[in-house]
């Protein structure tokens, strides 16, 4: 069975700037926002399961899925058992056969720890696999309780889930930037001249009413991404950072502005993909130390 998707209400920020103040210890601060967004804010009740049994033939599971669900967790139909979950079945490729043959036992996913979750693990703990594992049984205690897919990436818990993620990158690339120039605002001349006018001018504002506020601050997600990218220690390919950094960038914009982001298949497993390579530039930029008198 596969959730339809959730309208969610926006989340407003300045100009394409999120704040990026030093912490000492981001990955802590995320992990305990991720901790208070757990899969069961976007599961599927098990009493609103559309489900099948296991020995009922395809094509009759076919013809009764008229809104066209991906998943059906599959129940015990008789005996003292009766109710309880044995499996999960992927129908969607049987939609399309004109004429299904088989039982649902034969092509059912046992039940696994490739299909369950439990209830309190992290959004981002599905999110990262999501694209692979697009459906999964959610346990609470020693029952299941509900159901959490691929197209439940649009709700609205995941929204904030995604933004937390990618102000932690953010937060991670100003943190690299200020090691690199602890001492003034070098890095403003790998920037554009409209760029640094723009930067500039609204740090100068500030200060005009007697906020003090960090110059790096006023930068943008890609302001960021080309100061670090010009540095003469950037050690990956340009080419790819550049890649990657927009597709993150591009979910940046849509989970900011309250775009669908997730609204297909395709940009859902894109989501998924760019949440994995968040980690992977939070896991490199983290660990990226640029002496002082290298900084041009």
């Amino acid at each position: 069975m596969t959730n339809t998707s959730q309208a969610a209400a926006p989340l407003s920020t300045n100009a394409g700037t999120w704040a990026t103040t030093a912490s000492a210890d981001p990955a802590t601060t995320l992990s305990t926002v991720q901790d208070g967004l757990p899969i069961r804010l976007i599961a599927t009740a098990r009493s609103a399961f559309k489900t099948c049994g296991p020995d009922e033939e395809l094509a009759r599971v076919v013809e009764r899925n008229p809104d066209g669900f991906d998943h059906f967790p599959v129940v015990e139909c008789g005996g003292a058992t009766q109710g309880r979950i044995v499996g999960l079945l992927n129908i969607a490729p049987f939609m399309h056969d004109a004429n299904p043959s088989g039982l649902v036992r034969c092509q059912m996913d046992p039940l696994s720890e490739d299909n369950l979750i439990g209830a309190d693990a992290s959004l981002l703990t599905f999110i990262r696999s999501a694209d692979s594992q697009g459906c999964r049984l959610v346990f609470s205690g020693p029952k299941i309780s509900g159901l959490v897919s691929l197209s439940d990436l649009q709700r609205l818990p995941v929204r904030a889930s995604l933004f937390a993620m990618v102000t932690h990158l953010e937060i991670t690339m100003a943190d690299a930037i200020r090691r690199e120039f602890p001492h003034g605002e070098g890095w403003l001349a790998r920037l554009s001249d409209a760029r640094q006018k723009k930067i500039c001018c609204e740090s100068a504002k500030s200060r005009s009413h007697d906020a003090f506020v960090e110059t790096l601050l006023f930068t943008q997600f890609a302001d960021k991404r080309d100061i670090i990218r010009k540095s003469n220690r950037f050690e990956w390919s340009t080419t790819v950072f550049d890649s990657e950094l927009k597709q993150i960038g591009n979910l940046r914009d849509d989970v900011a502005h309250a775009n669908n982001y997730a609204s297909t298949r395709e940009a859902a497993c894109c989501v998924c993909e760019s949440v994995r390579l968040m980690d992977v530039w939070i896991e490199r930029l983290s660990g990226w130390g640029v002496s002082a008198d290298s900084a041009l």
